[in-house]
């Protein structure tokens, strides 16, 4: 019998208040979104200073948060301010708003299945050290997702460069990664292919 950790539940859980600025996106005026996002970057960048200036402080998160921090973020940068530094270099850098709204459902759902799936039935290691299982699973939800924007086909070729992504171990966050490089090469590819819709 599978089990799901816990603080992977957790942290995915809260990983899903990231659809606030997701559909804001979609649904707001863009300048209304890139200000919510730089205010919203300065509040937890300040929380996250004052982590590491008191320690106390830093013990309490831990404690009283746990799954939220994993283990190896506990005297790092936390993935929040890199998934809002992502997502806001993304608006900023490209125009298309299909390709920028398709890159942050690639990290809202593709990459927290992907974690899901892969600490919970991961058994098959990929070259990238992650799990076969959670890449296909990461692949199979982008898909879903991008039939909403695109056509099958440009749907499964942006699935299938949000899988690579998600699979490399990127040295700062795959959550700071994902939507800019989703969104910069589904923008170059939409340049030349005629099936987006």
């Amino acid at each position: 019998m599978f089990s799901i950790p816990k603080d992977e539940i957790k942290r995915k859980g809260f990983h899903l208040l990231s659809l606030v600025y997701v559909f804001g996106y979609w649904y707001l005026p863009k300048n209304f979104v890139i200000l919510g996002l730089i205010v919203a970057i300065i509040i937890v960048a300040l929380l996250e200073y004052g982590r590491f200036k008191v320690p106390a402080f830093n013990n309490f998160l831990k404690n009283n948060f746990k799954g939220f921090y994993r283990f190896e973020e506990a005297d790092k940068i936390s993935a929040v301010v890199w998934t809002l530094l992502g997502a806001l270099i993304a608006i900023l850098m490209f125009s298309n708003k299909y390709m920028v709204f398709a890159s942050f459902l690639y990290l809202s759902f593709g990459d927290a299945v992907a974690a899901l799936v892969g600490r919970t039935f991961g058994k098959h290691k990929t070259f990238a050290g992650k799990s076969l299982e959670g890449s296909l699973s990461c692949l199979a939800v982008c898909f879903m997702s991008g039939l909403f924007l695109f056509n099958w086909r440009f749907a499964l070729t942006g699935a299938v460069i949000a899988m690579i992504i998600e699979a490399v171990p990127w040295k700062l966050s795959d959550n700071f990664w994902m939507q800019i490089i989703n969104a910069g090469i589904l923008t170059l590819i939409s340049t030349f292919m005629v099936w987006v819709k």
